[in-house]
């Protein structure tokens, strides 16, 4: 009898992921969420107060628990505006804090006198708060302040059951009342939940894929690099030989001349060692402005080389708007600086980027002449080992000066640009993408002077002790 081979489990979304965080542009589609509930929960609590006048006790009361409501739904839509993404753990719990206050606060204008627990406004006004969290809060965070918000309402509607119009069990009350809590709020979780791992699983699939193209792109790429750099030598470096080879004899002059060529190799070698996505990116945008008859002038401040940790995620979202930028109307094409620096050291594994000659494992094919690949090789491999070298020798040196209190680099990226649009144009046109930014990185700060446009934003990075 043989075993069915088990079906291997699909990855699962980190417990702290939300639809925001993982897909910024799906969040922005959600936002209209928290404006209608907002309407909702306060319509249903200023009609239930009005229909319940005869059941309130005191009316000072009843009128502030509505206010309090008021709040809550205020800051939920304040909290789920594109512009402040992400949506934070404190809003939620701010939020769930005021629909408990004002849920009190109601049960305390009708103490005595409340005749039905199914039409207090309260524990249903705070459900719809929290079904409105699902597109911005993880599953778990929702369940926890659900539970609670639950637990709280519970307790209220068992003390208030001796003075209810009707005789039933009091735990009859309490289950009923933790219902309209409860209900919504599993319903919340449930959605962020099926969403996040949903999207999660979309991204896994994607990430995989890209990886497999990249495996089978290794050999093209490969010839193309060595294409390249046959291309590059062939102007200055291949005649030399060529004319070595064929007055079978080497002058003193031939020794200078050759060590002059292998300092322009080497130093060309080590230039595209340096090279970055930041680099390419602003290349292709300097070739657009270009063809559009524009004279550019784009400027990368980027001295370590901190643009090698950004992630996927991060490179899209600051690509994205860099694009952007170059594309508004009123955009001026010689305005454009983007420098990056940080509060910590600087990223050391160069091996783990896709260098200039070629990517991480990717081995040419020989060609027929041994000895120029010979040579391209080993300036090729001197280049990068002085890049590594180097960087190694900062990462230590920067690691003796600053003492480490926590093992998270702080990488800041500046962008200014000149942009002459009004400023609710310019709001307008850059909203969705700051909200990307925002979902991605920690504390973009934009400020505006006249024309002048600058945009700054943090990208936090784990370091490992030890040097690779």
């Amino acid at each position: 009898m043989t075993r069915a081979t088990p079906t291997p489990r699909r990855p699962r979304a980190p417990a702290s992921a939300s639809q925001q965080r993982l897909d910024p542009i799906g969040g922005l589609a959600a936002w209209p969420l928290a404006p209608v509930v907002s309407a909702i929960v306060v319509t249903y609590a200023v009609a239930a107060t009005i229909s319940r006048m005869h059941e309130i006790l005191l009316i000072e009361l009843a009128v502030v628990s509505v206010g309090v409501l008021m709040i809550a739904a205020a800051v939920l839509v304040w909290a789920a505006r594109p512009d402040l993404a992400p949506f934070t753990r404190i809003r939620a719990i701010v939020i769930v804090a005021l629909g408990l206050a004002a849920h009190l606060l109601a049960a305390a204008s009708t103490w005595q006198f409340n005749g039905m627990i199914q039409d207090d406004f309260a524990p249903i006004g705070l459900g719809l708060l929290l079904l409105a969290l699902a597109p911005f809060r993880p599953w778990k965070e929702i369940l926890v302040l659900g539970g609670s918000s639950a637990t709280v309402v519970g307790i209220t509607a068992l003390v208030q059951s001796p003075f209810l119009g009707v005789q039933t069990p009091p735990v009859l009350f309490a289950v009923i009342a933790m219902t309209q809590v409860l209900a919504p709020a599993l319903a919340s979780a449930a959605y962020s939940r099926q969403v996040v791992n949903s999207i999660h699983r979309w991204q896994t699939d994607a990430r995989r894929a890209i990886r497999a193209r990249t495996e089978e792109s290794r050999g093209p790429l490969a010839h193309e690099v060595v294409d390249h750099r046959l291309t590059n030598l062939g102007a200055d470096v291949l005649p030399f030989l060529a004319d070595v080879l064929v007055r079978q004899e080497l002058t003193a002059a031939d020794i200078k001349r050759a060590r002059s060529l292998a300092f322009q190799v080497r130093r060309v070698l080590v230039a595209e060692v340096d090279h970055t996505w930041l680099d390419d990116l602003i290349g292709r945008e300097r070739i657009g402005l270009t063809d559009r008859g524009l004279d550019p002038l784009c400027v990368i401040a980027d001295p370590d080389r901190r643009a090698t940790a950004f992630d996927s995620d991060q490179r899209a979202a600051a690509g994205a708007m860099i694009v952007a930028l170059c594309t508004l109307k009123g955009f001026d094409p010689t305005s454009l600086v983007v420098q990056i620096d940080g509060s910590g050291a600087a990223p050391t594994d160069t091996a783990q980027v896709t260098q200039a000659f070629g990517l991480r494992g990717a081995l040419p094919t020989p060609a027929t002449d041994t000895t120029t690949i010979a040579i391209v090789t080993a300036a090729q491999e001197q280049a990068s080992a002085q890049a590594r070298t180097q960087a190694r020798a900062q990462a230590q040196l920067h690691s003796q000066i600053h003492a480490r209190r926590d093992d998270r680099d702080v990488d800041t990226i500046t962008i200014q640009v000149v942009l002459s649009l009004p400023p609710y144009l310019r709001r307008r046109a850059l909203r969705p993408y700051l909200s990307v930014l925002r979902a991605v990185f920690t504390r973009v700060r934009v400020t505006s002077r006249h024309a002048l446009l600058t945009l700054e934003f943090n990208a936090e990075r784990t370091t490992i002790e030890g040097i690779k």
